[in-house]
C-alpha cells in the first residue's frame, strides 16, 4: 500500500510541477507580447510575481497595473493569468 501511495504522490507532484512550468511559460510569453516600450518592465514584474518573495507581490501587481493602464485589452489578458490571479488572491 505504501508503494502505491508514494507513486501516486510523485505523480501528483510531477503533474503540479508541469502545470506550474506551463503557466510560467505562458506568463512570460504574454509579457513578450507587450509593447516594446514596456516589455522589459512587464517581463521583470512577471518574473517577480513568479519567483519573488511574498512581500514583493503587492508592489509588483501595482506596477503591472500601472504599466498596462494604457492597454486595457492587454491588461485584461494579464489579469486572467493564473500567476497574477494567484497573487491577487494571496493578497486578499
Amino acid at each position: 500500500m505504501a508503494t502505491f501511495f508514494q507513486a501516486w504522490r510523485k505523480r501528483q507532484a510531477d503533474r503540479q510541477a508541469a502545470e506550474w512550468s506551463d503557466e510560467r511559460d505562458r506568463a512570460l510569453r504574454t509579457a513578450d507580447r507587450a509593447p516594446a516600450a514596456i516589455r522589459h518592465d512587464v517581463r521583470r514584474v512577471m518574473e517577480t510575481l513568479i519567483e519573488g518573495a511574498d512581500e514583493e507581490l503587492e508592489g509588483a501587481l501595482a506596477e503591472l497595473d500601472q504599466l498596462l493602464e494604457p492597454y486595457p485589452d492587454l491588461r485584461a489578458s494579464f489579469f486572467r493569468l493564473r500567476v497574477v490571479d494567484d497573487a491577487v488572491e494571496f493578497l486578499k
